[in-house]
């Protein structure tokens, strides 16, 4: 190679050529950012980092993070693009299309799916355990009241043991007592009732029932006996409203002001009878037995 030429290019004098880096005595050192062509003239600096070399000599901007290639280039399909103001590409969260329309991601739809067959799941699991819940739990409460409920007494029957008399609890608190249970058709009683149970039962006989002025706390403790199972765990307030009276055929219906509130009250024992229910009225020696029968 003849002093100053470049490969391919005319031939320069060594004084005339382009000016060389400062530092460097070979003549045919391209000057710093420099490169040689075919036709010996210097070709633009290296594109800057974050550049690619494109055809026409002219420098594009490296593709932006996020983006594909732009419009002239083919686009990837498929893959999500992430919120650029360009109208043409797809918002976060949605695919492109080959028409350029953007479509939901079904991501929405399989959580939606995923909540329902849980929410499903617990719900089937409540209607199986649920009555389960409830009997338990009535169970509890008769250990803790002696084996009595309202729910227990409200589905029994009660008969008399030494009379002929026969109670029924109804639904919303009412009930109907027959004077003889061989004929329902008979004499009877009816009305409302309540039953309180334990310390509630005490607490209703010495404060607030008809009889309340004439009996304390000791006076009900003089009622137990723990022997038979009698004590204020299962003591029992049974109060019933008469509204209504069928007597040898006559009925008469009892206007609020005429209606009789009578309290009976006892125990809820288990005895030789079974299960019982002892029940007084105060001041009278009669004493009720009443064993639940199934209706």
């Amino acid at each position: 190679m003849n002093e100053g030429q470049f490969p391919g290019g005319p031939q320069y004098p060594n004084q005339g050529g382009y000016p060389q880096q400062q530092g460097y005595s070979n003549p045919q050192q391209s000057q710093q950012g420099y490169w040689a062509q075919q036709a010996g003239q210097p070709q633009m600096q290296q594109p800057q980092q974050g550049y690619w070399v494109q055809q026409g000599g002219q420098p594009q901007m490296q593709q932006p993070q996020g983006y594909w290639s732009q419009q002239g280039y083919p686009q990837q399909q498929g893959y999500p693009q992430q919120g650029y103001s360009n109208p043409q590409q797809p918002q976060q969260g949605y695919w492109a299309q080959p028409n350029g329309q953007p479509q939901k991601s079904s991501s929405g739809l399989i959580i939606g799916i995923v909540i329902g067959a849980i929410v499903l799941v617990l719900l089937v699991g409540l209607a199986i355990t649920y009555p389960a819940f409830v009997k338990y739990r009535e169970l509890a409460k008769e250990a803790a009241n002696g084996g009595l409920t309202q729910l227990y007494f409200e589905n029994h029957k009660w008969e008399g043991l030494n009379d002929s008399a026969l109670i029924i609890p109804e639904s919303g608190n009412k009930f109907t007592w027959y004077r003889d249970r061989s004929s329902t058709d008979g004499d009877y009683y009816s009305g409302s009732y309540k039953l309180y149970l334990g310390e509630d039962a005490v607490d209703y006989l010495v404060d607030e029932s008809e009889v309340s002025a004439l009996v304390d706390e000791d006076y009900v403790e003089s009622l137990e006996k723990p022997e038979y199972g009698a004590t204020k765990d299962n003591f029992v307030c049974l109060v019933l409203t008469n509204e209504k009276e069928v007597f040898y055929g006559q009925e008469k219906e009892y206007k609020k002001g005429e209606q009789v509130t009578t309290t009976l009250y006892g125990f809820y024992v288990h005895d030789k009878d079974g299960n019982k229910l002892t029940l007084v009225k105060y001041a009278n020696p009669y004493e009720f037995n009443l064993v639940p029968k199934d209706k």
